[in-house]
């Protein structure tokens, strides 16, 4: 029934977009239509939109673009959009890179729902196209733009949803091989580490050029350091024979924590004696009722990471196309889950963004932060999530001479500024 209602709203996207493009055309041929029926027959076959027109249409908005004249740059798009529904119909695979530019107008009016959406009907285009080629590089586009927007559910489901069957797959996509075991890090169960390292085995049968196999090497490596497998992944880490010394580096990935206070003695253990009369009584499940739900942060994959987290899911089921705005560097917090857990002071963005937490910690040879240390000046609340975030957070450990070593007084450094708020020295 969920996924017979989320293609029910594909459809109405892909439908509201296709209506949207007939109301653009009509518009912008409405006047030139009437014009050229009262002109002599070549001046009006001069004035018809051709593929030569969209070129030129789409440079002057590339130029728009590059002077960040969005909404200019978008309003040229859609006439050059417009010029090849008239050359080719309204659904045409020609209109991609269009799509394309339109959706990064949006991206940079932060109307990410908007964008979202050329996104998606980008991917349809491409699923319409006779090339096998064509149809998987479509769906490798649509799993990135998940993937770097914060829609990690929505980018595993589109890449199927273990990668058991990655495994199985003919022929043998690097790429998206590699696109899917970046999604497993934000994956809300990680890892599947088994499955990844036969991933790997079957690249390397590929004869892959040196650079992607240790692509392979450092990704399985995080995942099993993720995985708790410490041992394992310095052999991973090993074989990239990339540097034979670096710093400990923190591993990106969608990571959950409980913000429970372990003082508090009563309050466990009248959890545990309502957990018992729930198994007694069979009824609703434990987390709903009297577990505090897990919160989440983000380590950003890099710096094309938008400020945007995966639409909540509504009461009604499915998903919304509401963006929730993610705030922090290099931890990402839900903005609306983060003021709740410090002080009130804290709760007027301008106020957050001042805030940053300078803290010393030890970083083991498995990976593992210990150790925090930080200057009395921080409230506890900012101090106890500092906390709760590290106990789950992991560093690819420092290397030297290839090996994994222990790394102390490691200096760290949390800031809570929005993307728009940061200097460029700091991005």
């Amino acid at each position: 029934m969920t996924q017979f209602q989320r293609l029910k709203r594909f459809q109405a996207t892909v439908a509201g977009l296709i209506g949207t493009v007939f109301i653009i055309g009509f518009s912008v041929t409405l006047v030139p239509g009437v014009l050229a029926q009262s002109l002599p027959g070549p001046v009006a076959n001069a004035a018809q939109p051709s593929l030569s027109e969209a070129d030129v249409l789409q440079s002057k908005a590339g130029k728009a673009m590059a002077d960040q004249n969005w909404a200019v740059a978008e309003d040229l798009l859609l006439q050059a959009q417009h010029a090849l529904h008239r050359e080719h119909g309204v659904v045409t695979e020609q209109q991609g890179p269009i799509l394309d530019q339109l959706a990064r107008a949006h991206i940079e009016q932060k109307d990410y729902r908007q964008a979202n959406q050329f996104k998606q009907f980008n991917h349809f285009l491409g699923q319409r196209s006779t090339s096998i080629d064509t149809r998987v590089q479509s769906e490798i586009a649509l799993a990135r733009w998940y993937l770097y927007s914060g829609q990690f559910d929505a980018a595993r489901r589109l890449l199927s949803a273990s990668l058991k069957t990655e495994l199985a797959r003919e022929p043998f996509e690097p790429e998206r091989a590699l696109l899917r075991l970046d999604i497993e890090r934000f994956s809300a169960r990680c890892c599947h580490s088994d499955d990844a390292i036969k991933l790997l085995a079957r690249a390397k049968t590929q004869n892959l050029p040196a650079d992607l196999i240790a692509q392979f090497e450092q990704k399985i490596g995080d995942l099993l350091t993720l995985d708790g497998q410490a041992n394992l992944a310095a052999a991973h880490y090993a074989q990239q024979n990339a540097v034979k010394d670096q710093t400990p580096q923190l591993i990106s990935g969608l990571r959950r924590y409980n913000d429970l206070d372990p003082n508090k003695v009563g309050d466990m253990k009248l959890r545990q004696e309502l957990r018992r009369r729930r198994i007694l009584a069979g009824v609703y499940r434990d987390e709903a009722l009297w577990s505090q739900a897990p919160q989440t942060f983000t380590v950003a994959l890099s710096e094309d990471f938008l400020p945007i987290a995966e639409a909540a899911q509504s009461e009604f089921g499915g998903y919304t196309d509401n963006f929730e705005p993610v705030i922090g560097a290099p931890f990402r917090f839900n903005l609306d889950q983060l003021k709740q857990a410090l002080p009130t002071r804290y709760r007027k963005l301008a106020r957050l963004e001042t805030l940053e937490v300078q803290m010393t910690v030890d970083i083991t040879a498995e990976g593992k932060p210990t150790n925090i240390r930080f200057e009395d000046r921080y409230p506890r609340q900012v101090r106890e999530l500092m906390k709760q975030v590290f106990k789950v957070a992991r560093f690819k450990p420092a290397i030297h001479d290839g090996l994994p070593v222990e790394t102390l007084d490691l200096p760290f450094v949390q800031r809570f500024k929005s993307a728009d708020s940061q200097t460029e020295a700091e991005v």
